[in-house]
């Protein structure tokens, strides 16, 4: 499989995977019929986390043994890239806005979520003919938290007044930006093989910003005590399980 279509096949898993997470929000006894109730957000943040580090981040730097610098300086790029853009998005937020201009800024804040998830599934998979980075570890990983991801979306579209079918296609769009995440990481990947560590180690960034987000949030609210939550650290033995079997 070239680059490019590993690349488009990552994000479009990934990216089918919030939509249809999302279709429940259609039903109008979505509060009562939640088929994504049993899966756990925070196994999911745990598997997302240890998926970035073992199978992202890992494989840069072993495959690229002398450019440890480089690597290091995509890696640190795409933490602040990601990180820099979601604090921007999130300030420009007025109270006195419509709730329209709100939810588009939401959908905004949502796509570029989305967007390294996507972009660190098709770089991961597109590795998998170069290293043994155990790419659909970490497009099994972002399916499992995108499901309750595009439930959560579309209901926060719901709640400030938007219909059902609005609300899904509000969710279905940040969807949409995972496909082309995964489709540039391919596109990258496939130009020059030596560039993938470094779009490894950028989308290996990109995805533990993404996380950490959730994850000090979280720490914040328990005192510290979520890192030892037995949720989270399944979702991270859960990767570490899954590379071994895939091996």
């Amino acid at each position: 499989m070239s680059g490019l279509i590993a690349g488009v096949v990552a994000g479009g898993i990934t990216g089918l995977s919030t939509i249809v997470g999302a279709l429940p929000v259609l039903k109008k006894e979505t509060r009562t019929w939640n088929p994504w109730r049993s899966l756990n957000l925070d196994f999911a943040i745990g598997m997302m986390l240890a998926a970035a580090a073992f199978n992202l981040i890992g494989p840069a730097y072993k495959s690229s043994p002398n450019s440890t610098f480089g690597v290091s300086l995509a890696l640190a790029l795409g933490v602040v890239s990601i990180y820099t853009l979601s604090h921007l998005i999130h300030k420009v937020s007025p109270t006195e806005w419509s709730s329209h201009r709100r939810a588009w800024l939401f959908v905004t804040a949502m796509m570029l979520h989305n967007l390294p998830e996507g972009l660190a599934s098709g770089a991961a998979l597109s590795a998998d003919s170069i290293s043994a980075s155990n790419g659909w570890t970490v497009v099994g990983a972002i399916v499992f938290q995108n499901f309750p991801e595009g439930l959560a979306t579309a209901a926060a579209f719901l709640s400030i007044g938007f219909s059902r079918k609005a609300a899904f296609i509000g969710a279905a769009m940040t969807g949409v930006m995972e496909i082309l995440g995964g489709t540039i990481g391919g596109i990258f990947a496939s130009i020059t093989s030596a560039s993938l560590p470094f779009i490894l180690a950028f989308a290996g960034g990109a995805m533990i910003s993404v996380t950490l987000e959730e994850i000090f949030a979280k720490a914040r609210a328990t005192k510290m005590m979520y890192l030892l939550e037995r949720q989270f650290l399944a979702g991270a033995l859960a990767v570490v399980l899954m590379n071994w079997i895939i091996t």
